[in-house]
């Protein structure tokens, strides 16, 4: 299992207009309840710097693509943000219904 880490600072006074536009996308993804993705978006409690997680089911093609909301999300990021995303993939050693599933991921299984 694999999970996608995407970190972006955006510039101050710039964190209201940003979340709006978050919510903008998770309300469009709760309208069309797309399968096989698992998606947050947090902030860092007293900063501008946003954490989003991602996870796909294996062959899934990424359902937020098609969402104009999407798009204008990422057209308004561009005027917002402070540099280039920090992305990371993220090898999932343990959860508990967090990312999908209860099964425990472990070295060797």
């Amino acid at each position: 299992m694999s999970v996608m880490l995407l970190r972006q600072k955006v510039k101050d006074g710039s964190v209201e207009q940003a979340e709006a536009a978050v919510h903008e996308v998770f309300a469009a993804l709760a309208r069309m309840h797309p399968e096989g993705i698992r998606y947050a978006s947090t902030r860092v409690v007293g900063t501008s710097t946003f954490i989003a997680l991602l996870e796909l089911d294996e062959g899934s093609p990424d359902p937020r693509v098609e969402l104009p909301e999407f798009g204008r999300f990422l057209e308004q990021l561009e005027g917002l943000v402070e540099g280039p995303p920090v992305i990371e993939q993220l090898e999932v050693v343990g959860s508990y219904d967090l990312f999908g599933s209860c099964e425990v991921a472990a070295a060797g299984r």
